[in-house]
């Protein structure tokens, strides 16, 4: 039998010469959650229900087998929450709170253009304006102010809002083409789409592309306009100069649980991913479910990158066989298979 390696939606393949049939090994979907790591439940909680518009699909306490694959200490506790838009399987927030440890903000006082973790997640909404004026009254502030501007083929409007414990939330309302296929959005859609800040954009897209086999959604190098008006926060006349380069990448190339990664040309700031992970307050931590867990982390042990499967309790899932790997900008990635 030769044995070809091909990828196909991050699927290896192996190919009989004889039979012309494929097996697939393993394959990842887009991200499923976001996690983010608060200091106060009930503030968040409030958020979701009433600004999001969200509902709470699980409480808990966090299954200390997790907390001891995230190389936490025996000591720390912690309790899970998850929230979900109304109607979607996907696209989920689950806020941990941890217990007897001491932590740090991810991003603290951050610019746009500062590299290392998650930078933000995305939402759609119908109204921007009103989100604008319910999150400011709550303590949110954003880099700039709400922005119109066209991106590709998109005329939209976005926000992107932060709150105290440094998780951000790029809010996007479409003008046009019309926004279709979105039935549930009513407040905040599901989250579908999360941005890294990279240093190194060969690097991650070698990662993201070349190793777990993600396709392009879309990619662009662009200025700001003449104004230079943007939604980074960029100083205008600096805007009008300074080009970024975007991917937008997932497993299917498609813009469910993708991964956008974003680089500014000539800009340096400061790099966060020593501080991107558990327990530290901030989006944490992105997580795709897998089929043939054990085939991807065998396929990653050809590129150097080794894991720790571990089983945990990961509610409402059931059991589940898990790992975690961090990408080239510190960004942990969780990847979890259900047990049947």
């Amino acid at each position: 039998m030769k044995l070809v390696k091909i990828f196909v939606l991050t699927i290896m393949v192996n190919m009989s010469a004889s039979s012309n049939t494929e097996t697939k090994s393993f394959s990842i979907s887009g991200w499923k959650e976001i996690l983010v790591s608060v200091s106060v439940l009930d503030r968040h909680q409030e958020f979701l229900e009433q600004i999001a518009g969200w509902e709470n699909r699980y409480s808990g306490s966090l299954d200390k087998r997790q907390i001891e694959a995230w190389a936490l200490e025996d000591s720390v506790s912690a309790t899970e929450d998850l929230w979900a838009n109304e109607g979607d399987k996907s696209g989920f927030i689950r806020l941990v709170k941890f217990e007897n440890v001491s932590q740090d903000r991810i991003r603290p006082n951050d610019q746009a253009w500062d590299t290392g973790g998650i930078f933000d997640f995305n939402v759609r909404v119908k109204d921007l304006d009103k989100k604008f004026q319910e999150m400011q009254s709550r303590g949110w502030w954003g880099y700039s102010n709400p922005h119109a501007f066209k991106f590709g083929k998109f005329h939209v409007t976005e926000w992107i809002a932060r709150e105290a414990d440094g998780m951000a939330v790029a809010l996007i309302q479409r003008h046009l083409p019309k926004l279709e296929g979105w039935p549930n959005l009513r407040e905040f859609s599901r989250t579908f789409n999360s941005t890294q800040i990279v240093s190194n954009m060969e690097a991650s897209r070698r990662f993201y592309m070349d190793i777990l086999g993600f396709k392009k959604y879309l990619y662009a190098k662009s200025k700001s306009s003449e104004d230079g008006q943007n939604v980074l926060g960029l100083p205008l006349n600096l805007a009008k100069s300074n080009e970024r380069e975007i991917w937008i990448l997932h497993p299917e190339g498609s813009n469910e649980g993708s991964v956008e990664l974003l680089s500014f040309d000539g800009v340096i700031g400061r790099d966060f991913a020593s501080k991107a992970k558990p327990p530290n307050l901030g989006i944490f931590m992105l997580r795709f479910p897998v089929k043939g867990i054990d085939s991807l982390a065998r396929h990653l042990a050809t590129h150097n990158i080794y894991t720790d499967i571990t089983t945990v309790s990961m509610p409402p899932y059931g059991q589940v066989k898990r790992f975690t790997i961090q990408s080239p900008n510190g960004s942990w990635l969780e990847f979890f298979e259900e047990l049947n």
